[in-house]
């Protein structure tokens, strides 16, 4: 049985925010032998807070385990050398720079293809590298804006999500394309270039609602939006929210049955009178607090659940039971960490060590590379490392 189902792959991860960083964490946590590639003065995130200690923000910890550190000025013709060598040995390379500037210090696609013909090369950008908008900035808040991910239909509002919806789902899909290029690798003996784009991720992640509003065009009908009165949050006595996602006719009868309002149970599909239907629905659950329909809800039995806050989750008997949290005593302290939520019975996901102060194994690294001591001191003096 294989320790690991990455074990033997290397991977440069030379990505500066969450895209590249979240995709080079799941690959480590599979086995994968990781090289994280910072700048001399580290990735900016390293000064977000908190900061359990000086320059190990919670972002990097979360992000970075797994990974080994160092640091490279590639602005310095030793510096692209350095990562020319490190790309020479490499399985995979995780970048996230605008389209063009590595082509400009010589470790572009085509220059790494030729120097090593079976390295998978994955880019993650806002816009992807043949879009006239490739020079564009944009992080995921401006992505999910102009891919109208957060327009909301029904109540013709907009929503900000805590989560970098466009970033991690470019994370994954990158995950799933390195999967996908490393076998095909064991059938051509080839790598290839991986496009990843935060804003094509954000329309393919809208596959539902986008293949709707097309359809509509052809035949005439009215998109229908995702919230309906079955199928919609509520706001309680006490100013908190229940989940209402009784699409099935079952689960909306008992709806009705639990919130005194069987007369409706025969007018799911009524949409002619919709916000009729909403409105009564909203006066009664306006009576109670969320934990008494909690407690009438039967634990969610019929898909009626309440809204938590991040910190209930935290705190919650769910999130505890999902086998997603790891508390570790690290040398820095204690980390709890959160796995990815992929689960395999023979190859599982593993935190082996924490995250890397900047450049914490460059000297390690270089010497593994052929660097002499005396070459590794120059380049520190010389600020290449």
């Amino acid at each position: 049985m294989m320790e690991s189902a990455l074990q033997g792959i290397k991977v440069v991860d030379f990505s500066q925010w969450l895209p590249g960083q979240y995709c080079g964490m799941v690959l480590a946590d599979f086995g994968a032998d990781v090289v994280k590639v910072e700048g001399v003065k580290g990735d900016p995130n390293r000064a977000f807070a908190p900061q359990p200690v000086p320059g190990m923000s919670s972002w990097n910890l979360a992000l970075n385990r797994n990974k080994k550190g160092i640091t490279v000025n590639i602005k310095t013709e030793e510096g692209q050398e350095i990562l020319k060598k490190l790309l020479a040995q490499a399985d995979v390379f995780i970048e996230g720079f605008r389209p063009g500037y590595l082509q400009s210090k010589g470790l572009g696609y085509e220059e790494m293809h030729a120097l090593n013909p079976r390295l998978v090369y994955c880019s993650i950008t806002g816009f992807g590298q043949e879009s006239p908008f490739k020079q564009r900035p944009a992080h995921d808040l401006n992505i999910i804006g102009l891919s109208g991910m957060n327009f909301l239909n029904d109540s013709k509002d907009v929503a900000i999500s805590e989560v970098q919806v466009s970033a991690l789902g470019s994370s994954l899909n990158a995950v799933a394309a390195i999967s996908m290029a490393l076998f095909a690798r064991e059938r051509t003996g080839q790598g290839q270039r991986i496009d990843i784009s935060l804003y094509n991720t954000a329309l393919g992640m809208q596959i539902v609602s986008l293949s709707s509003i097309l359809g509509c065009r052809v035949t005439g009908d009215t998109p229908f939006g995702r919230r309906a009165h079955y199928y919609d949050v509520y706001r309680t006595k006490d100013g908190k929210y229940i989940s209402v996602g009784t699409i099935e006719p079952k689960f909306w009868k008992r709806f009705c049955a639990m919130a005194d309002l069987t007369e409706l149970q025969d007018r799911q599909y009524d949409f002619a009178h919709e916000e009729e239907i909403a409105e009564k629905i909203r006066e009664k659950i306006r009576t109670k607090t969320r934990d008494e329909w909690m407690d009438l809800a039967d634990g969610g039995a019929f898909c009626v659940t309440p809204v938590c806050s991040p910190e209930e989750v935290l705190d919650g008997e769910i999130a505890n039971a999902s086998g997603v949290f790891e508390t570790r005593q690290e040398d820095i302290g204690s980390i709890t960490y959160l796995h990815t939520a992929v689960k395999m019975s023979e190859t599982p996901d593993r935190i082996r060590f924490r995250a890397p102060y900047v450049g914490e194994h460059t000297r390690d690294i270089l010497k593994a590379l052929g660097y002499s001591e005396d070459e590794i001191r120059n380049l520190k003096e010389t600020g290449v490392i």
